[in-house]
Formats: structure tokens, C-alpha cells, sequence
């Protein structure tokens, strides 16, 4: 009896919320014959199987909605809002009782009879509903078209065998599945080192095969479509458009997306958070609709669309938009910024501030919003399962949230990374770019207690691994030998993170951790590596937070300063530098090559003559006469007019920045183009062309090689393509017709290289068999040695 029993109830409820979803479509469209017809079936089969299990108060409630529904059914009496408020309050007051018969509690006399009576066609009783219907739980989800509410034009399924298994045993069958792929990458390990076995290697590639299927398949058993995430909106929508007065039709699209069944529950609060601010904030009353030009029916649209392991989810209302102005005053009313802060910011960062915490514009506080905790909640939610957030707005049109979310939580694509002796992993989402410590274009600087690297003219933030994790000192880093990789956030702050090595990227099943690990921040979860061997996931929100690279507008800044050169199309970057005289000066940026720093040994200065030896090469020495060079060590900007290379002495680099102001010519210094304003001070433009044409350059610019690395390979072009680049070779694209210098190929690869190569150098995969004319994939020394070999060789 008691598995009868929750077989009643599990199917109770799966009917109630069909019911409630279909209530809504058919409210705007009762002329749909069939949507009503399910709808009376729905609450039939429970009114039967109430009577079965005698439960008296049940089969009341159900009798009478379905009395109702009969008499629209006849055509004796038309549909109406009043009818459908009663009906889902029925619903609602059936769902609860349904709970408390699983809990084994009895549920409170009373209030039957009202809800009955409000079933009655001059009923005047406003019935509202007792539940959330935010908690409800998921049902098929309508689509919309033309206008109409989504639902009323949703495809009905179609009816599939299926049984119902507990969620517990499901997660043990894909714990188990995951093991057994831990074993059997353990095993294939093992067979590779026993060398070629024809007896076991061809059955072990079936059990392999069969596995990997067995894989997709189990976690194909943890996905839903989204329709199970949408099918609780339209009464949501319903409901709180009815206490807001207003009125707000939804749209869905990508129903049939799916997603995994825990990221979905995960988001649905994140959601049901912004579609409360949306009703509430963004979509105006009809009358205040009507008076902008606009229906006065409001408008809410989900657009959900898959790539690769990605799915993108769009929310967007037509209402009044995001006020920037507003909310940057109570950014600073609130003492989030102070003006000066908020000056600098463009528009995006300025709508980004909605989801600062304590951050609301709503004038009162409601039942539904306002109080200022909200969406700060709904980003970290959302980061909390490797998604982002993005919001975008044009005030008096609308807004719209774009929201990136993983396809599954247990699975993710993550970046294997070392620091000591340990292994750790790194969601792949965050990784904008790795590059090499001592690459000539990376330069470390100190400021205050923080240590910066500046790559590609853009100054981050930088933490060593190390010293997060506690295993290594801040003082005794050394930043030179570190890999560092670029990331980025959700919130689009960026900042390095200094590891010992790189090793590769995979997709790891992520499993909980105890929660006295989780208090510390540091880890977001455990996976395991194919020998078994536990490794932590780094939680890299979470950290940017603790250490001040989140919300601050030091970490912002870079964001705001690239934003605002692509706004000024006019903006003309510079590299900023304080002569050997001490004096500032400025540069053109595409002039300078690179930065050096030599000993003052290498410098021979004789008459009119200058040189500087670098890498056993000696160059053209300009700006030595500005005033002394330093005793030690010296900075140079090698610079380049496309044909020929020298270096110019600088006592200190300063920054890069961009020239928005116009150049004034000076006629008393030929040396400079003109001076121009830099943060409000000014400073001398060098004239390049001056420069080149009063010292000689003698070096002459290598031709740059040119390299093909293999195509559509992640590894390629996440690890080799930067240490490629920072040896000296342009990566060849699609469209070089000509044959290559070089290529780099993958051993395993036996497809010929597409486009050709003079040389080619393979990499394998295995740091053994090292006496083959191959090179270990992570051997960087030797394969730097190689690259070099190579550009030496055709340069001689």
C-alpha cells in the first residue's frame, strides 16, 4: 500500500502542475477545444484516484473544478479570469494536501468551501492563491507566436513509456560509470606500458567503446529540456502581473534544449529573480505603455539556444530599461563609489552596477522587490555553477540578461594546472589566455603590496597559486619562471593567476566536497585523475573576491579604459616613458617592438657613435644624449619603422595610454612631433620618423617565419600557439596559400599537413620513447631549442 500510495502522489502532482500550465495557455486562447479537454481529463483521473485511496476532501475539491470545466466544455459558460483564478486555487489547495499526505501530517479544516464557491459564475470571492508558485516544480513548458501567450501554442507531447527511479540511485549509477572510466583510463595506461598486446588490445577497445556509450547515455539520463524550467513561468507571470496591475504576455523559445536536471534547479530561483524585477522594475503599467507609444500588453521573451557544451539563455522584456543615471546616484549614495569613480565609468559599467550588493533602484520596497538583495545573489548563484551574467539595456526599450550556463554540473571543461607537487583544475570557462612568464612582451612592476604584469599594453592584477593555496611566500616567487593564464570573470574583471606548469585540458566529473573545505573558498569541488589520484577544482570567483580583484575599481579599470578606446575611435595608444633626463615623454605604440633591459657593460658609446649589444647582436643606440646613463642596468624600447630595428634609452617605463587630444606642433624641438594633454599634463609625442632619420639603423628585421600548427586542436591553440608566437613565428592561417616554414604536428596525427612546410617538427604525446625524432608536447626547453635552431638556420 505504501508504494501505491506514493505512486498516487508522485503522479498527483505531475497531473496538478500539467493542469496549472495548461490553465494559463487556455485562459488566453479558450477558443483551443483541445487544450481544454486536457485539462478536464487532468483533473478527472485525479478526482478518480482520490475516490480510490478515500480521500473524501480531495475528491471534492476535484469534483467541483471539474463540474466547472464540464460546463465550458458544453459551452454554457465562457471562460473568464475569475474561473481560472478559482481553478488554480483549487489546484493549489490539492498540491498542498497532496503534501502533507506524503509527510503523514493532516492537514487544517476548512476553507474548502469558499474555494468551491468561488467555482460559481456570479462568485464575487477573490481568491488567492497559499503557495509560492516560484517552488513549484516543473511541467512542459508553452512556446509563443504572434503575440499570443507561449503556452497556448505549445506543441503537445507526445506520450512515451517511462518509469520513475529515485534521484539517489541515478547519481550512484553515474558515480559508478564515472569510476569504472577511471579505471579503464588507468588500465589503458598500463597496457600502453606493457607494449603491443593483439590478444587483449582489440577486446579492450570494444570494453572502451561500450563504456563510453553506456556513459552518454546515463548522462543523457540527467538531462531535461528547458520546457521543465519554463512551465512554471506563465503562472508566475500570471500571478504577480495581476498584483503589479499590469499586463504581460511570455514568449519561449528553445524549449526543447535540455539541460542538466540539477543546473536547472539551480537556475530557477536566478530566474524567477529577474523576471519579479522585470514585471516589477521594467515593464510599465498599460496606461504608462499607451502614453509611450507603445501596447499596452508587455512583453517577456526566453530565447534558449546550445553551443558545444554551452547553453545560452536570453531573457528580455520591452518595458522602460535600466535608468544608468539612477543607478550610479544610488551607487553613490549607498557609498559603493564615490563621483570621481563614477565619471570614469562608461554606460556598461554603470548598468553593471545592478549587481553590486545593496544595490536597488526601486523608490519603495515591496513584497516583490526593492530591498536591495537580489541580483548580486543571482550573479554568484549563477558563477557558482561556472555560468555568467550579462546584462544589457536601452532606456525606454527594454533590457535583456544573457546568461551562460555549463550543460551540466557533474561535467565540465577544465585546464589541469601545477603548483608544488600538487595538480589542480580550472574551469576552462575563465581562461582567456596563457602566456609565458619571461616572454619579452609580459613585464612584472610592484605597486604597494600588489604585483601587477603588464601583456598586450593591458596592466592586470597577478596572484601566484602558490601563495593563495599557502605553499609559497609572495617575496620569493619567481614571477619569470611562472605560466601565468588570463582571467576573466562574469563581472568582466580581469587578473593573472602565476602556476608552475600547464598540463592539459579535459572534461572532469566534478563531485561535493566536505563542507569545512567549502567555508574556505579556496575549492569548488574534487575529481579524480586517470590514475585515481584526487585533485581539487579551483573556485576562482571566490578568490578574485577575497583578494580585491572583484569590485574594485582598480581591477575595473582596465575594463572602463578598453571600453573607452573602442568608443573614441580617434584614440591614438602610446607607451609613456621618463627620458635619462627624467622628463616624460611619449611614443607611438606601433613604433615600439619590444622592451629590453641590458647591463650598462653592453653599451659602447664613442663620438657620434652608439651601439648596444643584445643577444650577441649589436644595434643603433638613440636617446643616449638626452642625459646619463644609469650605472647598472639600462631600459631600452627597441623600436621598429618596419625595415630596420634600433634601441632607445629610457630611464623608466611608464605606462601605456591613448591620445584623444590633438598633437600641437613645436617647431623649436624637431625631435617631436608635438606635445599633447595625457591625464590633463603635457607631454612630448617622439617623432619616429625623426628618430630614424638622424640615427642610422643598422640591424635589419628578420624576416618573420611563419608556423602551422595543427588545426581544430584545443591544445594547439590554447598551449603551443602563445610559445610559438613569443619564439618569433606568425601563426599561419587558412588563408596563406604558400608553403609554411614551419610546421608543428601532433605524432599521433598521421594526416598530411594541409598547405605544406619547408621543416616539421612532430610532438608526441608520452614523455618516454624519447630516442624517436620526436619532442615531448610539454618538453618547452627543447622545443624552444628547436624553434630557434630553425629561425638561426634559415636567418643564416
Amino acid at each position: 500500500m505504501d508504494e501505491l500510495l506514493a505512486d498516487f502522489v508522485a503522479e498527483t502532482r505531475e497531473m496538478l502542475e500539467q493542469s496549472g500550465s495548461e490553465l494559463v495557455a487556455w485562459e488566453a486562447d479558450p477558443s483551443d477545444k483541445k487544450r481544454i479537454d486536457t485539462i478536464f481529463r487532468f483533473v478527472h483521473t485525479v478526482k478518480g484516484n482520490c475516490g480510490f485511496f478515500d480521500f473524501p476532501r480531495l475528491e471534492q475539491l476535484s469534483h467541483a473544478a471539474e463540474d466547472a470545466l464540464a460546463e465550458c466544455r458544453a459551452g454554457r459558460r465562457e471562460p473568464d479570469n475569475a474561473l481560472v483564478t478559482a481553478v488554480l486555487a483549487i489546484i493549489d489547495r490539492i498540491s498542498e494536501m497532496t503534501d502533507a499526505i506524503e509527510a503523514g501530517e493532516e492537514f487544517p479544516e476548512g476553507g474548502d468551501e469558499a474555494l468551491i464557491a468561488a467555482l460559481s459564475p456570479d462568485a464575487e470571492v477573490e481568491v488567492q492563491s497559499d503557495i509560492e508558485i516560484a517552488e513549484e516544480p516543473s511541467a512542459p513548458a508553452p512556446a509563443n507566436d504572434e503575440g499570443e501567450t507561449a503556452a497556448a501554442k505549445a506543441p503537445r507531447q507526445t506520450v512515451q513509456r517511462s518509469i520513475r527511479l529515485p534521484v539517489d540511485l541515478l547519481d550512484e549509477v553515474m558515480k559508478g560509470v564515472s569510476d569504472m572510466v577511471l579505471a579503464r583510463n588507468d588500465l589503458a595506461r598500463r597496457l600502453r606500458e606493457a607494449g603491443e598486446q593483439p590478444t587483449i588490445d582489440g577486446p579492450f577497445e570494444r570494453l572502451s567503446a561500450i563504456l563510453a556509450d553506456v556513459r552518454n547515455s546515463i548522462t543523457r539520463m540527467r538531462m531535461q529540456r528547458l520546457e521543465h524550467l519554463f512551465s512554471s513561468l506563465p503562472r508566475l507571470v500570471r500571478d504577480l502581473s495581476n498584483e503589479l496591475g499590469k499586463q504581460v504576455m511570455v514568449d519561449f523559445e528553445g524549449s526543447e534544449v535540455e539541460l542538466d536536471r540539477e543546473m536547472i534547479e539551480m537556475v530557477r530561483d536566478p530566474l524567477t529573480h529577474i523576471i519579479r524585477n522585470a514585471i516589477d522594475h521594467g515593464i510599465e503599467t498599460p496606461a504608462t505603455r499607451l502614453k509611450a507609444g507603445k501596447r499596452e500588453i508587455g512583453l517577456l521573451k526566453f530565447a534558449a539556444r546550445q553551443s558545444g557544451n554551452q547553453i545560452s539563455l536570453v531573457i528580455t522584456d520591452d518595458g522602460n530599461g535600466i535608468n544608468v543615471d539612477k543607478v550610479a546616484e544610488k551607487a553613490i549614495a549607498n557609498g559603493l563609489y564615490s563621483r570621481s569613480e563614477i565619471d570614469k565609468m562608461s554606460d556598461k559599467q554603470k548598468e553593471n552596477l545592478i549587481f553590486e550588493p545593496g544595490l536597488s533602484t526601486a523608490d519603495q520596497v515591496s513584497s516583490i522587490s526593492g530591498r536591495g538583495v537580489g541580483m548580486d545573489v543571482v550573479r554568484s548563484n549563477i558563477e557558482r555553477v561556472g555560468g555568467s551574467i550579462e546584462v544589457s539595456s536601452k532606456l525606454g526599450e527594454g533590457t535583456s540578461f544573457h546568461l551562460q550556463l555549463p550543460l551540466t554540473l557533474s561535467i565540465i571543461a577544465a585546464l589541469t594546472v601545477g603548483s608544488g607537487d600538487q595538480r589542480y583544475a580550472i574551469p576552462r570557462s575563465y581562461v582567456e589566455e596563457i602566456v609565458f612568464g619571461n616572454s619579452s612582451h609580459v613585464e612584472f612592476a610592484q605597486a604597494g603590496d600588489r604585483r601587477l604584469v603588464t601583456f598586450r599594453g593591458q596592466r592586470v592584477p597577478c596572484l601566484a597559486l602558490g601563495e593563495v593555496l599557502g605553499g609559497e611566500a609572495n617575496e620569493t616567487c619567481r614571477w619569470e619562471d611562472k605560466t601565468l593564464i588570463l582571467v576573466r570573470l562574469a563581472s568582466d574583471d580581469v587578473f593573472a593567476l602565476a602556476v608552475d606548469r600547464v598540463f592539459d585540458h579535459e572534461d572532469v566529473v566534478v563531485k561535493p566536497i566536505a563542507p569545512a573545505i567549502m567555508e574556505t573558498r579556496l575549492y569548488a569541488g574534487t575529481t579524480l585523475l586517470d590514475d585515481g589520484r584526487p585533485m581539487m577544482l579551483i573556485d576562482l570567483p571566490s578568490i578574485a573576491q577575497m583578494r580585491g580583484m572583484v569590485g574594485g575599481v582598480r581591477t575595473k579599470t582596465v575594463g572602463i579604459e578598453k571600453e573607452e578606446r573602442a568608443e573614441k575611435s580617434k584614440a591614438v595608444p602610446v607607451m609613456l616613458f621618463a627620458g635619462l633626463d627624467g622628463r616624460h615623454r611619449a611614443v607611438r605604440l606601433e613604433l615600439v617592438r619590444r622592451i629590453d633591459t641590458i647591463s650598462r657593460d653592453a653599451i659602447d658609446i664613442e663620438g657620434d657613435r652608439a651601439q648596444a649589444v643584445i643577444d650577441g647582436e649589436i644595434m643603433t643606440l638613440a636617446g643616449h644624449d638626452t642625459g646619463p646613463l644609469p650605472e647598472e642596468r639600462c631600459r631600452l624600447l627597441r623600436l621598429s619603422d618596419g625595415e630596420h630595428e634600433l634601441v632607445y634609452a629610457v630611464k623608466e617605463v611608464l605606462d601605456a595610454a591613448d591620445i584623444t587630444d590633438d598633437v600641437v606642433p613645436s617647431e623649436a624641438d624637431t625631435a617631436i612631433e608635438g606635445v599633447t594633454l595625457i591625464g590633463g599634463k603635457p607631454i612630448p609625442l617622439l617623432d619616429g620618423h625623426a628618430v630614424f632619420a638622424r640615427y642610422r639603423a643598422t640591424r635589419k628585421i628578420d624576416h618573420t617565419l611563419t608556423c602551422r600548427i595543427p588545426e581544430g586542436s584545443e591544445w594547439a591553440r590554447t598551449i603551443l600557439e602563445p610559445l610559438v608566437q613569443a619564439a618569433g613565428y606568425r601563426i599561419a592561417g587558412e588563408d596563406d596559400e604558400v608553403e609554411a616554414d614551419l610546421a608543428i604536428a601532433l605524432a599521433e596525427d598521421a594526416a598530411p599537413i594541409t598547405g605544406g612546410a619547408r621543416e616539421t617538427i612532430r610532438l608526441r604525446p608520452e614523455p618516454e620513447d624519447a630516442g624517436d625524432d620526436t619532442i615531448y608536447r610539454y618538453d618547452r626547453d627543447a622545443l624552444l631549442a628547436a624553434l630557434k635552431r630553425i629561425r638561426t638556420g634559415r636567418a643564416a
